[in-house]
């Protein structure tokens, strides 16, 4: 059985979903190979990451549609 392993950018509150190619707001002219590939942990420093790292993104933004059950 083969698993592939995802981008740790996948999970990040910085990456921007929207653009064609993968960018964040530490990287807007394109995610290093390094970084995308996992080959470097962006919870450390990176050349030209301006200070921003890897941060989660919060639950609500990874399944908006989550909502919480109501109690009674």
């Amino acid at each position: 059985m083969t698993y592939e392993i995802q981008s740790q950018c996948l999970a990040c509150a910085h990456l921007n979903r929207e653009a064609e190619q993968p960018t964040c707001a530490a990287f807007e002219e394109g995610i290093p190979a390094e970084i995308w590939t996992n080959r470097h942990d962006h919870h450390q420093p990176y050349p030209g990451d301006n200070g921003i790292r890897f941060e989660l993104m919060p639950l609500e933004q990874a399944e908006p549609s989550r909502t919480k059950a109501s109690v009674s």
